[in-house]
């Protein structure tokens, strides 16, 4: 984590990554934050390279990595990628600047960010019931809900991911995705956008190749609460757009 002084009136932002990826594919956002003044986080999860860990896991990996700063007073917003909607959105329980408050503590989440992320509609579905019951064909994995498992992509992923990506730059960072743990897309979810008790934001990516438009478009159909934003970009906005996801942060 970056720190910057605790009087920094501009809130932290926690990136949270999407399936496969790690902290390296976030830099180029990561640095064009700091360089206007924000203090940023991007945790690992740790159901990368792993079996049998759950979005849990990696929801606990993201309130760990800030615990520290709120107990400070700093506020965070949220900032998640993809399947990192689940995550980001578990990790807000007990963790927004209103449980915190609530609890005699500073600090604490104010808002989130769903980039082209999963924003499951209720409590009690998991990742792939809201995919429709079915992985996307260029996802190699194992049986659904066998357990213990991990999972990775086929190469035509990396068009899915990075369709406007140069190259050359889309070639390093598929070379950089890691497996994961199947089971954290089969575990139910207990927090969602409708009661994370924060601000909620969809960054809706217009050309994206993995989570098409008509599928962005009915996450948020399911979840009225959600203010809507757009880019024109394909998966990756962080890579892509960043000035545009700055954007999107700096009114939140």
């Amino acid at each position: 984590m970056t720190i910057v002084p605790i009087d920094n009136p501009k809130p932290g932002i926690v990136l949270v990554t999407g399936a496969w990826h790690t902290p390296t594919h976030f830099e180029a956002l990561r640095v064009a934050l700091e360089a206007q003044g924000y203090e940023t986080c991007v945790p690992r999860l740790p159901t990368l390279g792993a079996t049998g860990l759950t979005w849990k896991d990696d929801a606990l990996a993201v309130q760990q990595a800030v615990e520290k700063r709120m107990d400070e007073g700093k506020e965070f917003i949220i900032a998640a990628h993809s399947y990192g909607g689940i995550p980001g959105c578990g990790a807000t329980k007990a963790f927004t600047i209103h449980d915190r408050a609530a609890a005699g503590k500073k600090g604490g989440f104010r808002a989130i960010l769903f980039i082209a992320a999963f924003v499951i509609p209720e409590p009690g579905l998991d990742l792939l019931t809201a995919f429709g019951g079915t992985f996307p064909p260029w996802m190699a994995h194992g049986v659904p809900y066998t357990g213990n498992l991990s999972c990775f992509v086929h190469p035509t992923a990396k068009y899915a991911f990075y369709s406007d990506v140069p190259q050359e730059d889309a070639d390093r960072y598929f070379y950089l995705i890691e497996r994961q743990s199947q089971d954290a897309y089969e575990v139910p979810v207990d927090r969602v956008a409708s009661n994370c008790g924060i601000p909620h934001t969809f960054l809706v990516c217009e050309n994206d190749q993995a989570m098409l438009l008509p599928f962005q478009e009915m996450l948020i159909a399911k979840t009225p609460t959600l203010k809507v934003e757009r880019c024109s970009a394909g998966h990756s906005p962080f890579i892509t757009q960043p000035q545009r996801v700055i954007e999107v942060l700096s009114m939140m």
